[in-house]
């Protein structure tokens, strides 16, 4: 892949980076250009950041998008980790950035200030925006509220976002297995991981899987249920339809399973207490064989343990195959979206949406995530290949626009060819056959009000029946009563309502 040496594969993160400007006959025309005039155009924006520091004001790449967007850019950089009470406050005050980014654009208050008129109805303009237009028919439809799109997405991959099991490959290759293909031979590597010393250290001291879970829902250890279910989440479209997956005999199934599992020590004790950077350090320091993530963590962790392991080597399932056949997750295309305000004035709005349509032509998207061609990056055999030079950028030059790269999952900073090439493939096969999520942006009043509280109940059962505290049998009374509960129907409903509202019925 390398030439040289200090070239590396810059990370490409999900979704997250920009630049506006007219371009020539290069095929990154711009459907309306911000160039109307002479003046230069002033935007107002407000987003995260997920480099160690603010993006500078000063950086060379952002002054070359100024220049040929003709803009000025005031941007307020906030950290992720407190960027929803930010939106909340901004919100609130009716103060709004001229381009704010909202991450959670299904909340309660962005549904109603949309209903309201706060922000610019998109829908209709977009034709004008050709650059816009073609992002994925899912991340326009998974951050539209009411059939209508009162943002522009925030896009991401469909591909390598989602969490599926990642095993240490060279743990299988010490004990002679292969990657599993269904749960039967999961159950088998997470055995094998767990008693015939895969690390070769002479001690009984790992564990075959690792996990989190959340208050209100089985976080990584989903991926059993849905495996099970075959479907992506605890809603299901039949016919047209939206089933609870909590009524499925694959969810009950994948109680079953995991409490087989933690009963025999091959999950790991406390992963109802564990956070994900305990769940990491417990893979890249021999503790545990196999986690769940989205693909693109596969190489950073494996960089790390190949420091003094040379044949540490993590991989991540394209599938496993449950009873409904291969299951793997897709994605929403969309991590929120950004909102133009009704207070500025039509013609500025039509200006932003130019600037904005510039992001999302190749020439845009890639200064914006990879820099200056020839001096941060070149290009082979579709791959990025980047110099010394571009080392300086600790997270993504400019986060407004986000990278349009299938396999932007596939990369991380220092990837070896073979490496990424196999990334690339998993992205592939995972393509081939994903489901995503039918229920993403759809609402229910009551689900606003209650929804939590069953969702917490929930989760607090599955876990008692995971530990031995609750025997199968109390799952099939709880869900028993759900189904004769007026109220948890009730959600059900409502969001089968959106979901006929959305498909046009």
């Amino acid at each position: 892949m390398m030439k040289k040496s200090s070239a590396i594969v810059l990370s490409c993160l999900v979704g997250m980076s920009g630049v506006l400007a007219a371009c020539s006959k290069s095929g990154n025309e711009v459907s309306t250009t911000a160039k109307e005039d002479n003046k230069l155009v002033e935007i107002n924006i407000m987003s995260d950041f997920y480099s160690p520091e603010p993006p500078s004001d000063q950086d060379p790449i952002r002054k070359e998008i100024e220049k040929k967007t003709n803009t000025k850019l005031n941007i307020t950089w906030v950290s992720p980790n407190n960027y929803g009470d930010k939106t909340n406050v901004t919100l609130a005050s009716g103060d709004i950035p001229e381009l704010m980014l909202i991450r959670e654009p299904f909340q309660a208050q962005i549904r109603k200030m949309a209903d309201q008129g706060a922000f610019w109805d998109l829908t209709p303009l977009l034709k004008d925006y050709k650059n816009l237009s073609a992002f994925p028919a899912e991340s326009w439809k998974n951050t539209s509220i009411n059939g209508k799109n009162y943002g522009i997405p925030f896009t991401r991959p469909l591909y390598g976002t989602e969490g599926m099991p990642i095993l240490r490959k060279d743990w299988l290759d010490q004990l002679g297995m292969q990657p599993p293909k269904n749960l039967d031979e999961m159950y088998a590597v997470m055995q094998a991981f767990t008693e015939k010393d895969p690390d070769g250290n002479g001690k009984k001291d790992t564990v075959g899987l690792t996990a989190t879970v959340n208050a209100n829902n089985m976080g990584s250890l989903s991926w059993v249920e849905n495996v099970l279910n075959g479907n992506y989440g605890k809603w299901k479209d039949k016919d047209g339809k939206l089933i609870d997956m909590t009524f499925e005999k694959g969810t009950r199934d994948a109680l079953i399973w995991l409490t087989k599992a933690y009963k025999e020590g091959l999950l790991a004790a406390d992963f109802p207490t564990l956070k994900n950077s305990q769940v990491r350090e417990s893979i890249t320091t021999n503790k545990a064989g196999i986690f769940t993530d989205a693909l693109k963590p596969t190489w950073l962790l494996t960089g790390q343990m190949r420091a003094a392991n040379p044949k540490a080597d993590l991989l991540q399932l394209s599938s496993l195959e449950g009873p409904q056949g291969k299951f793997a997750p897709k994605g929403s295309g969309a991590f929120g979206f950004w909102v133009i305000p009704k207070s500025v004035p039509e013609a500025k709005m039509k200006q932003i949406l130019a600037f904005m349509d510039y992001g999302a032509t190749k020439e845009g998207s890639d200064m914006a995530n990879y820099g200056f061609k020839g001096e941060h990056y070149n290009e082979q055999d579709g791959m990025y290949l980047f110099t010394e030079k571009a080392k300086a950028y600790t997270g993504v030059i400019f986060p407004i626009f986000q990278s349009l790269d299938k396999y932007s999952f596939a990369y991380q900073t220092g990837i070896p060819a073979d490496f990424l090439k196999r990334n690339m493939s998993i992205i592939d096969e995972e393509a081939k056959i994903a489901t995503g999520d039918p229920a993403i942006g759809l609402n229910s009043d009551t689900y606003n009000k209650v929804g939590i509280d069953y969702d917490k109940r929930t989760q607090d059962l599955k876990v008692k029946i995971i530990f031995g505290r609750e025997p199968i049998e109390a799952w099939d009374s709880y869900t028993a009563g759900l189904k004769a509960d007026a109220q948890y129907q009730k959600i059900a409903a409502e969001f089968n309502d959106d979901y006929k509202k959305r498909q046009g019925k």
